[in-house]
């Protein structure tokens, strides 16, 4: 059944100068729809804009695959700790800094990148190989 609207009809409507749902007033129709609106709180005249029908919730989507990206080796993050820490043979890990000097067989525990190892040093860049992979960090 439509809705029925004539002018002069008090209706709630979104205002944007009073940017919420507000008390209008219908001020013009056409064919049975109305066309301007008097805002009653600020006065102002607008479009008359018809409740839209709520959207469906989308379904979740299937994460996306890299297709370019080669896949990466599975080894599993707790065997990979195993064996950092049997080669560390009781070296203590001590937590990155860039203003510390790295050399060649140190230990490190990297805020983002976890557990490491200094495998080259070249002027004030060090090398260390974390689960990831390789990576090139700034040292004294």
């Amino acid at each position: 059944m439509a809705k029925s609207y004539y002018v002069g009809m008090e209706l709630e409507a979104p205002c944007g100068r009073c940017k919420g749902e507000t008390r209008h007033r219908i001020h013009t129709i056409t064919d049975g729809t109305p066309e301007r609106l008097i805002c009653n709180s600020c006065g102002s005249v607008h479009k008359f804009r018809p409740e839209r029908p709520a959207k469906p919730e989308a379904a979740p989507r299937a994460p996306r695959m890299a297709t370019q990206a080669a896949p990466k080796p599975t080894a599993s993050p707790s065997r990979f700790q195993e064996l950092m820490i049997a080669e560390q043979a009781g070296a203590k890990a001590q937590p990155y800094s860039a203003a510390q000097r790295w050399d060649e067989g140190m230990w490190m525990d990297h805020p983002s990148f976890g557990l490491g190892r200094v495998q080259r040093r070249a002027s004030r860049k060090v090398e260390v190989l974390f689960r990831e992979g390789l990576k090139t960090l700034i040292s004294a």
